[in-house]
């Protein structure tokens, strides 16, 4: 449920502590402040260093969709950095978070000159394939309340508090949906 790479991490920690100037630059965003704002071009990526955020897409009918929740070593803006490209999502602090800011050059120079950066980079984004498709084939095949059972023992593990609003438009669904689906669970 919440993604995290704690190679990634480990990987910037030691390249930042190592390079001083290096367009590296720790910054903190409180709870619910947007990291990046969908479409529009990016300047920096980011990579969390402490805390949890969660990646929205606003859809034309004017409804979210929240695509994860992202956690310790999870790149934000590689995407739209590789792809020079807008962004199609906001992302928000859902706890205070604490971010590796880099620099879109430093990033690019990172694609280029490290093959560790790269090999970390890949198996980052081909894990984020992976799961959207391991999700989204269960949310195709299985029931609301099934989904939403395997999400609220996600949510107990990880120590998460996630709001109804969140939890919707995780599964892609409205609240009064959502709240129909709570019930029929505690009936249970």
């Amino acid at each position: 449920m919440i993604l995290k790479n704690k190679e990634l991490l480990n990987f910037i920690a030691t390249f930042d502590s190592e390079e001083t100037g290096s367009g590296f630059k720790l910054v903190s965003f409180k709870k619910n402040q947007p990291i990046l704002e969908a479409n529009r071009f990016i300047k920096h990526v980011f990579i969390i260093k402490e805390g949890v955020c969660k990646c929205v897409i606003n859809e034309d009918n004017n409804k979210n969709y929240l695509v994860e929740f992202l956690g310790n070593g999870e790149i934000i803006g590689e995407i739209e950095a590789i792809l020079d490209c807008k962004t199609i999502t906001t992302v928000f602090a859902m706890t205070d978070l604490l971010v590796y800011k880099i620099e879109l050059g430093v990033f690019k120079n990172l694609l280029l000159n490290s093959k560790n950066f790269n090999a970390l980079l890949l198996v980052e984004l081909a894990t984020r394939l992976r799961n959207t498709a391991l999700r989204s084939s269960f949310q195709q095949l299985n029931t609301v309340e099934s989904a939403l059972s395997k999400i609220l023992k996600l949510q107990k593990e990880q120590n998460l508090t996630i709001s109804k609003k969140d939890l919707a438009e995780y599964l892609g669904i409205s609240i009064r949906s959502l709240n129909r689906e709570l019930l029929k669970l505690t009936e249970k």
